[in-house]
């Protein structure tokens, strides 16, 4: 049975002081990334017993947990536009962001608006006392407050890192996803699949679904299934799907569905992705129950940016956030599939905390020539290293073009480049922020 808490008001904002401590939702930010030791801290003890003067850990909405190494925005942007165009009002709660703060908490669709977040961030630092709380944790707080003040039906909530520790996981999953499992995030996670599973299927409730849409599932999370008690529905297993030229078929469970559009977004990863997202919906059919009419009509209608974006033709400017391993395969699988008549052109750059050496490597099959930049951030590396750190052959070097910043490295990219030509934007949700503003 899928828990359904009775919706309540919520009167808890009048219980604290509203005096407010900055004015402006950049002010907040601000602070709030130097208020805790460390920008990650993992676990639940701090922001529960927040969570706990606020009274938000038994909020009155159905509760979609989405975890993974890749595919969480994808899948939770499906699952909001199906649940959309079938009329609920939707919570989604969603990490990094691209251009915009207000992208993290959307409300039926639209981003929460300053003034709402500035008030949750207020009632959370009253609320707090002197528990010191990590950006992220903040930023989840404020979500999950927005969405009790606004009565949302569904919550989308995206996990950040892992599952089992993180902020989200506080919050028990009526229906929980695992959308994939790649090497990421190995300083906290681990270095193989089976741990970074184990950790990710700690979003996993008793007698709930949970759906899995990894091919290839790592043994830890139907073990983590049969220790918990959850319901495993595996991708392969549970779920099956084909794909043709103009559409898809799903078979799930006794249900089949055929003649489905395919997702708007792009890449054949996100057939998975779709698949999914249905399989979530057949979960939840008793209580919001979904029609094919309204499934098709999110598929052919969803929008994410920055999932292989174009927003330029001759020559063709591609963005994407690929960032990992398992991203850049399916990046470069795709620029195969889709070859232009003259080169593709890659503007770089990455985190120190990833593995540039293996998504270099991946994407050179698919790159005739580097630009590669250095970031505005604290995380990032200067050009130089950067290309030290990608480890391409020596022959190979003479394609790469270094440059101290990415408005450098796009004013070089553009004069080179031919109307044939094809520019893909990636390394980072950093890297597309940057050139939202210098493009």
């Amino acid at each position: 049975m899928l828990r359904i808490v009775p919706r309540i008001t919520n009167p808890e904002a009048d219980r604290f002081n509203m005096s407010s401590r900055f004015g402006t939702l950049q002010q907040w930010l601000d602070w709030q990334e130097s208020l805790h030791w460390t920008s990650i801290d993992l676990g639940l003890g701090r922001i529960r017993e927040v969570a706990q003067n606020l009274q938000l850990l038994d909020p009155p909405f159905t509760v979609i947990t989405v975890a993974g190494t890749n595919g969480k925005g994808s899948t939770i942007a499906l699952l909001e536009s199906m649940l959309l165009a079938e009329g609920y009002t939707t919570g989604a709660y969603t990490s990094p962001y691209l251009y915009r703060y207000n992208e993290r908490i959307k409300l039926t669709g639209k981003e929460a608006t300053d003034a709402q977040i500035c008030e949750a961030f207020q009632v959370i630092d009253n609320a707090r006392g002197d528990i010191s709380l990590t950006y992220f944790e903040f930023a989840t707080l404020a979500a999950i407050w927005v969405f009790k003040q606004q009565k949302i039906q569904v919550a989308l909530l995206e996990v950040g890192m892992g599952g089992r520790l993180d902020a989200v996981n506080l919050w028990d999953s009526d229906v929980a996803v695992i959308t994939s499992i790649g090497i990421d995030h190995v300083k906290w996670l681990g270095d193989n699949r089976e741990d970074i599973a184990r950790e990710k299927a700690g979003i996993m409730r008793v007698g709930h679904p949970v759906i899995s849409g990894d091919l290839d599932p790592p043994y830890s999370i139907s073990e983590q299934a049969r220790r918990v008690g959850a319901i495993l529905l595996q991708a392969g297993e549970y779920f099956f799907w084909e794909t043709g030229k103009a559409g898809w078929q799903l078979c799930c469970g006794e249900t089949r569905w055929i003649d489905l559009p395919l997702p708007a977004l792009k890449g054949a990863i996100q057939i998975n992705n779709a698949a999914v997202a249905v399989t979530v919906l057949q979960a939840l059919q008793d209580v919001f129950p979904v029609t094919e009419k309204a499934i098709h009509a999110g598929l052919q209608h969803v929008v994410l940016p920055g999932r292989l974006e174009c927003i330029q033709h001759e020559p063709e400017v591609i963005l994407d956030v690929a960032h990992n391993a398992h991203a850049a395969q399916q990046l470069a699988a795709w620029l195969a599939d889709h070859p232009v008549r003259g080169n593709t052109y890659a503007l770089f750059s990455m985190l120190d905390d990833k593995d540039i050496a293996v998504v270099a490597k991946i994407m050179d099959i698919v790159v005739d020539g580097w630009f590669v930049a250095g970031l505005g951030d604290i995380r990032g590396l200067e050009a130089d290293k950067l290309v030290k750190e990608m480890q391409l052959e020596p022959e190979r070097l003479s394609r790469i073009k270094a440059f101290e910043t990415l408005d450098l490295a796009w004013e070089s990219c553009k004069k080179q480049a031919k109307k044939a030509d094809r520019i893909i934007v990636f390394g980072s949700f950093l890297v597309l922020s940057e050139f939202k503003v210098i493009f």
